[in-house]
Formats: C-alpha cells, sequence, structure tokens
C-alpha cells in the first residue's frame, strides 16, 4: 500500500493479526445491565443496526468487544494493540479500528467478526503517535494522531484505489494533542475536530472534499463561558450543529457548523461526559453526576428541561457499594433510536470495571389540540386546525384519523378522512359537512413505539346555508 507524506512511506501490514475469543454473558432484557464486561478499559463505541452489535474498544486490553443489542457478549476481537477510535462504513460492513499501539488502521467485516486488511497509518505507534479517532468524510477514511507531545494533525485513508493510499500532515494550527474527530452523512464534505488535550478546548470546522482538510473556521474556548477538557462531541443528524461536551461548565454546548458560533445549551447537574443525538434530534446528554443526580438526561432539540432522566444505580448488591458512573464518550444510539447504549464505570473509583446498559426509548406522552369555527353554514368547506404535541420529534409521515359524528348522542361517528401531520406538528383538514346541528369533530393520533395515544375534539354549529 502506497503512503503518501511529506517525507517517508508506509507499507501494508501482511499479517491480519486479530484473534476472536467468544465469551459468554448473562440474560439480559429491557434497560439491561450487562454487569462486569471481559474488558480492562473502554475509549469508543459504535453500533451497527444491521448486524444488532455493538462495539466497544479496549485500549489497554488490546480488543475490540463486540455485544449484541441486549449487552450480551458475542466475541472479543483480541490483537488490536491500542485499540481507540471506531468509525462504521456507510453500509456497515467494515468496521475501521484505530490501532494507536500499532501505528495502524484494522478493517473488521461485521458480518464475520474477521479482519480483512489492516492498513499502516505511517504515523509510528504509541502514546504520542498512533492513529486514534476515525471519521468518514469526503470519500475517506480520516483519522487523528498526535506528531509529538504538543502537536496535533489529521491523516487520510483514501480507500477508493485498488490499492488504499493514507496521506498525513494535514496540519492542525493551534491544536494540542490529537483531535476528536465526527462527520456526517448530511454534510458528507464536513469534517469537525476538537483537539483532545489541554485545558481550553479548540474546535475546527475543516472541507475535505478536495481530498485535503480545508479549514473553514475555528475557535478556542469556545461558548460564553468557555469549554474545558473535551470530553465528546457529536452532529445534529442535519450536520447543521455540533454539540461539545465539556467538564467544564456544567452544559452541553451547541455551535453552528457554519461559523461555529453558539447557539445555546443544555444544562446538567454534574460535569458534562457523553453526548449522542438520535436520528430523530433527541439529545441523549450524560454527566459523571452520582449522589442521586441523573446521569443521563434526554432532551428534544432546543428544549432547556429534559423530559427523561435515568440514574444509574449501583451493579453491585452490597452494602453502601457506589453508584455506576458514566464514561466519557460513553453513550451512543441504535441507528433506529429505539436504544440508548451507555458505558459505565462499574462503582465510581472502578477504571477498570467497564459494563454496558441498554436503555429502551421511553414511550412519551402526546396531546393533540383540535380547532374550528363556532359556526359553519353547510354545503361549504369548512376547516379544521390541529396540532399534535410531543417531547420527541414526530416520523416522517405521521397522520391523523379525523371522525365526524352528525349527532352527538348517537356516541357514533364516520371516519371522514386522514390528514398528514407537518414537521411541527400542525395539520389541517376541509370538510364539507351537509347536515344542520350540532357536529362534533374528532381526531385521533394513534402513536407508535416512540409516541402514546392522543385525540382533540370540537363542536361545530353546522346552519342554513
Amino acid at each position: 500500500m502506497k503512503t503518501r507524506r511529506r517525507a517517508g512511506r508506509g507499507a501494508l501490514t501482511a499479517a491480519l493479526g486479530l484473534a476472536l475469543l467468544g465469551a459468554g454473558a448473562p440474560a439480559a432484557s429491557a434497560d439491561a445491565n450487562s454487569g462486569a464486561l471481559p474488558v480492562s478499559s473502554y475509549k469508543d463505541i459504535v453500533v451497527d443496526g444491521v448486524h444488532q452489535h455493538v462495539f466497544l474498544s479496549d485500549p489497554v486490553g488490546g480488543s475490540v468487544l463486540v455485544t449484541d443489542y441486549q449487552g450480551q457478549v458475542v466475541q472479543r476481537i483480541d490483537g488490536a494493540a491500542g485499540a481507540w477510535g471506531l468509525a462504521l462504513s456507510a453500509d456497515s460492513g467494515t468496521l475501521y479500528v484505530a490501532l494507536r499501539d500499532a501505528g495502524a488502521i484494522a478493517a473488521v467485516d461485521t458480518a464475520t467478526l474477521q479482519e480483512t486488511a489492516r492498513f499502516d497509518t505511517g504515523t509510528g505507534a504509541g502514546v504520542y503517535a498512533g492513529p486514534t479517532s476515525l471519521a468518514t468524510a469526503g470519500g475517506q477514511l480520516w483519522f487523528g494522531y498526535a506528531k509529538d507531545t504538543w502537536t496535533g494533525a489529521l491523516g487520510a485513508v483514501d480507500l477508493s484505489g485498488a490499492e488504499p493510499t493514507v496521506t498525513l500532515d494535514h496540519v492542525m494550527d493551534d491544536f494540542g494533542g490529537f483531535p476528536y474527530l465526527v462527520a456526517s452523512p448530511a454534510d458528507p464534505d464536513l469534517l469537525v475536530a476538537a483537539e483532545a488535550d489541554g485545558n481550553s478546548v479548540a474546535v475546527a470546522l475543516y472541507d475535505v472534499g478536495s481530498g485535503r482538510a480545508e479549514r473553514r473556521e475555528q475557535t478556542v474556548g469556545p461558548g460564553p463561558e468557555g469549554c474545558s477538557s473535551l470530553q465528546d462531541l457529536a452532529l445534529t443528524p442535519d450536520a447543521r450543529q455540533v454539540v461539545v461536551s465539556c467538564a467544564e461548565p456544567d452544559a452541553h454546548q451547541v455551535f453552528s457548523t457554519t461559523d461555529l458560533t453558539h447557539q445555546g445549551q443544555y444544562a446538567v447537574d454534574g460535569n458534562p461526559v457523553a453526548v449522542a443525538i438520535a436520528p430523530d434530534g433527541t439529545m441523549a446528554a450524560g454527566t459523571y453526576a452520582g449522589g442521586g443526580q441523573p446521569d443521563i438526561s434526554l432532551f428534544t432539540p432546543g428544549e432547556t428541561a429534559p423530559f427523561k432522566d435515568w440514574d444509574l444505580q449501583a451493579t453491585s448488591d452490597e452494602l453502601y457499594a457506589p453508584e455506576d458512573r458514566l464514561r466519557s464518550a460513553g453513550l451512543a444510539w441504535a441507528p433506529d433510536g429505539g436504544r440508548l447504549f451507555a458505558v459505565t464505570e462499574l462503582g465510581a473509583g472502578h477504571p477498570t470495571s467497564v459494563g454496558l446498559r441498554v436503555l429502551d426509548m421511553p414511550q412519551v406522552a402526546t396531546s393533540l389540540t383540535l380547532t374550528a369555527p363556532a359556526a359553519s353554514p353547510r354545503n361549504h368547506d369548512l376547516t379544521l386546525t390541529g396540532r399534535v404535541v410531543s417531547p420527541v420529534p414526530l416520523a416522517a409521515g405521521t397522520t391523523v384519523d379525523v371522525i365526524r359524528l352528525d349527532d352527538p348522542s348517537l356516541g357514533e361517528g364516520t371516519h371522514i378522512g386522514t390528514a398528514p401531520v407537518a414537521a411541527d406538528g400542525t395539520f389541517s383538514f376541509v370538510d364539507l359537512p351537509r347536515v344542520k346541528g350540532s357536529v362534533q369533530y374528532t381526531a385521533h393520533y394513534y402513536g407508535d413505539a416512540r409516541h402514546a395515544y392522543s385525540y382533540g375534539s370540537v363542536t361545530v354549529d353546522i346552519v342554513s346555508d
């Protein structure tokens, strides 16, 4: 394999060194707790919706752990020296693993869980050299690495040709240490990088469509209160905003991916440590809390109060056992948004004990309002308007059924049509009433796995035309 750099070349590592170790796990259910997992550290998590697998990297143990959607261990992939950042291909067919201590990136077939290739990054190996975070953008696999104790840089693997090619030294001004990376298919040429080392965090936007990282915007110490000790970052589904989680302040901060202006924040009780955003925009904000404070809170986009909290109780049943704590960058959604996976420290102060919580997305209450004129002539169009309100955005294609009851005393009605619901929850329906008298209209929203049923009614006096 060719490696382009300002100086030097790397080569394809011939040995495919990852081995599989099968392992059992206790049975689990909804809102399951895996108990202690067979790993000694944790760094990154990704979720494969096609095969319903969860991947956790273990840099100290040199492995990648694979569980199912209930937290049961499927395999442990060994031989992954310094396994750090993880990334899935667009079709979920390949898992890429940054091997910091091997100076390489491994490619794993997600169906067989076997390594199929390993790319020498040409960075060297170890703490201040090997690749760390990963993201796919601009048709390439990007990775962050440290050139030395004080300098971070970007590299890229172009997998489009017959032979993968690596480029290095995409310089990152004012970045000390390796960067965290995030990208989204919603803006395929955007790469967001944030400094992972140092107190005052730097965040930068790059256009990578040309194959090189061309900086759009950069800021240091973003937000009205700054941002110290980076923990995690995530893009919204439309890639128009990036949420940055720093240990201080006690809020997950939101920035525009156009110019990095501050656009709001989600305040939490404790130090932010993790953030994950569901396909519908629901934001999971994680904290290193304890003391009965929420460890994970769910927010509707733009709302300042959470609609759901989880307090991670102790896994151990020993008397006075400390509560479990959420790990840094330890949250990930299933691609369908139905489950949230949380990587935990089993008992505060036990960094080598790793667990996985599987949290079902709760069904939330909804409300429906229906309005119409107090009176309307028969044989004329009558417009009904309404709105379905939910703390969780409604799915695309949502509809409501409209029922008309010409004589409310009979207690039965006629289904007269279906109205599509807009993204903001509003809908309208036009009827042509032909009978005089008091007519009752009812709209029914039947809900789904994420939303509860609700309905609303209105009565209209139909008069002579």
